[in-house]
């Protein structure tokens, strides 16, 4: 038992006549940077979780097969950023919309366009040393078009398949709406004049007001009335310009 005292005690005094190494502590950190204003171009994608109730429900009640819901888009952005506010203007379109379907589905209903444009105004509620998140609100237009046919065992010649007519087709479906869009934004905070940053971004767009669908084929009278609706993912890059470093806001 006194050697145990003994040998706490010795480490005590080791302890307390130690310097402190003044080497661990951050003081060779760089500022936190602050660019006052920035320009930048974004490049990225986005995978949206896409709601249509009332059209979806018309292909559900005549047995066809509708794509699937999930929507990757590519997107495209031009904004600037002063001190902690931001806009930007975006632009998305549907990519890669074959998807694989029910070989035994004689209805189909093939996704043919997708796409949005809007603005967008953001502030950073959490402005660290390396990381921006902001929350940001905007406003824009969002657009889809389907084409619904069936599948036959019918041989056509390809010169007669213009004078062909087949009965429960509609060669083109179209919905346009203007929408709100709510979403949180966890970026890389800009650290050089010319530099390349990471977002993404957790979003959710709905249409301001139901509208009917429409065709480029022909007129459609009594069409059902629809509001698009989209949860979202989008992971991008920032090309950013930032100019005049000041002091600290």
């Amino acid at each position: 038992m006194k050697r145990f005292i003994f040998f706490l005690l010795a480490i005590r005094y080791t302890a307390f006549g130690q310097t402190p190494n003044t080497t661990a502590n951050p003081v060779d950190l760089a500022p936190k940077s602050d660019f006052r204003y920035s320009l930048f171009t974004e490049l990225g994608v986005t995978v949206a979780s896409t709601s249509v109730p009332i059209i979806r429900s018309f292909f559900r009640n005549n047995q066809i097969k509708p794509d699937v819901h999930i929507d990757p888009m590519l997107n495209l952005g031009f904004g600037t950023r002063y001190a902690r506010f931001k806009a930007m203007l975006q632009a998305g379109y549907g990519i890669n919309l074959i998807y694989p379907f029910n070989q035994e589905a004689t209805a189909i209903a093939r996704q043919t366009d997708a796409r949005y444009g809007g603005m967008m105004v953001g502030y950073d509620v959490a402005n660290a040393r390396n990381r921006r998140l902001y929350i940001n609100a905007g406003l824009g237009n969002i657009s889809y078009e389907y084409s619904i046919y069936r599948r036959t065992n019918q041989v056509v010649t390809f010169q007669d398949v213009l004078q062909s007519n087949q009965s429960g087709t509609i060669p083109s479906l179209q919905l346009r709406n203007t929408y709100l869009d709510l979403n949180l934004e966890y970026t890389q905070r800009e650290k050089r004049k010319q530099g390349a940053e990471t977002v993404l971004r957790l979003g959710y767009r709905r249409a301001v007001h139901a509208k009917a669908w429409e065709s480029d084929a022909f007129q459609i009278t009594d069409a059902p009335t629809d509001r698009i609706s989209q949860f979202y993912i989008q992971g991008t890059y920032y090309f950013s310009s930032n100019y005049t470093k000041s002091s600290k806001r």
